[in-house]
Formats: C-alpha cells, structure tokens, sequence
C-alpha cells in the first residue's frame, strides 16, 4: 500500500475538474437563494439556519445533501471502468501494487474530492449567511465530511460495483440507484410492493442522515448502520469483481 502513497494526489486530482463543476453548479443553485433579501424562502434558508430553526436548516442541508448525492454517482464515474476505456489498464495493473490496494485507492480519492466539495459549499454559505447577517448556528464544516463520508460509502460504493461489472453508464445506474427509490416513496402508495422494495434501500437514509450531520446534528446510531453495512459490503463486492475482471487491451 505504501506504493500507492505518492500516486494519491494524482489520483484525487484525476477528480478535481468534476470536483470543480460540482462545486460551482451547487453554489450557483444555493448562493442566490441566501441574497433573496426579504423573500420568505430567503429567511427560511437564511435566518432559519441554526439548529434551533428546523425549517430554515432542513431545507438548507437539504438542498446541498441531495446535490451531493447526485453529484456522487458523476464524481465516480469511470472509478474502475475508466482504466480500460482509457486502455492504460494493462500498464497499471502491472505495477507492484495489489488490484484491490488500487482499487481503494482510486475509491477514496473520489471520497477526498467529494468531501472537498462539501466542505467548500458549507464555508462558502456560512461566509454569505454571517455577511447578511444571519443569527443562529450555520452549517457545520465537520458534517459537511461527515455527509459527504455517508453518501460516497453508498453512492460511491454503488458505482464502483457498477463500473467494475459495466464498460459505461454506471454513473447512471448509480445516480437511478439513488433517486428511483427517493422518488417511487414519493408516489406510490407505501403497501404496494414496489414501494416497500424501494424502501429497503437505504437512500432516503442517506438523504436524512447527511441533511442532519450539514445542519449540525448528531446522526442516528441505526440510520449509520443501515447506510454502512450494506454502503461496505457494495464496496467489498465491487472491489472483487474488479479484481476478478479480466483486463486486455480494447480496439
């Protein structure tokens, strides 16, 4: 593993330009709503912005958790795919490192942007919420990791098994792994089947759990569980079949 030590920062800085779109994109969507001096839905997400202020904070976090979950499925796009389509699998996979060691290495330097990224967006907000004026608690820098810590263990994981079974589109796949489930709570009866499959996954959890740890609050012992348990066992698995995965040369 030490050998895969000095590569990291290129591995992280294989991520930064999607970590850079990312992070403009959010505060683009973000920023206006603080300077909306006077509207009612700038003081919900302004004046409200303490833990104290549930509304405010809700749809705060809210926000910035569900545009990094999103953004998630993007960000590890290609985390193992990309060494075949890039054809520089052969070569890499040549050096005196273990597949999985390597494996790892590419799936947390996706973490370390991600959580770049979400520590960027909670300064950056707190700056503008503090500038006008705002009273309260703001969004906490160690939940912003810590949001960013829940998501990657299931989105992240999620896409590395994807793309360790798929040529492309596991960005997709992940990204619909994440909404379907959000999204068919939301409009299907919740006895029907459908509904209750969905409900296994643990994406609303994701959701509820980053939005708590961005506003400040401690996550729930069994919320933590219900996201790490199978986040880990996706990332074991991804990893093994990558492992497994024949490696040639394309074209």
């Amino acid at each position: 593993m030490r050998s895969l030590l000095p590569v990291f920062p290129g591995l992280v800085a294989d991520r930064a330009g999607r970590a850079v779109v990312v992070t403009t994109v959010l505060l683009a969507l973000t920023v206006p709503l603080f300077l909306r001096d006077g509207s009612a839905y700038a003081a919900g997400l302004s004046d409200g912005l303490s833990v104290g202020g549930t509304q405010g904070t809700t749809l705060a976090a809210n926000l910035v958790a569900l545009g990094m979950a999103l953004a998630a499925a993007w960000m590890s796009d290609g985390v193992v795919s990309g060494l075949r389509r890039d054809g520089i699998a052969p070569l890499v996979l040549t050096r005196p490192v273990p597949r999985s060691g390597l494996f790892l290495a590419r799936w947390l330097a996706g973490f370390t942007a991600l959580a770049a990224v979400g520590l960027t967006i909670a300064t950056t907000l707190n700056g503008v919420w503090r500038g006008f004026g705002g009273a309260g608690y703001p969004l906490s820098a160690a939940g912003a990791i810590g949001a960013a810590a829940v998501i990657w263990i299931w989105v992240g994981s999620a896409v590395l098994l994807f793309s360790s079974a798929l040529e492309r589109g596991e960005g997709l796949a992940g990204g619909l792994l994440f909404v379907l489930p959000i999204s068919l709570a939301a409009i299907l009866p919740p006895d029907t089947v459908l509904a209750r499959v969905a409900g296994w996954l643990p994406s609303q959890t994701v959701l509820t759990t980053s939005r708590d740890l961005l506003a400040g609050r401690a996550a729930q012992a069994h919320a933590l569980l219900a996201v790490l348990i199978p986040g880990c066992l996706t990332l074991a698995l991804g990893v093994f079949v990558a492992c497994r995965r024949e490696w040639r040369t394309t074209g």
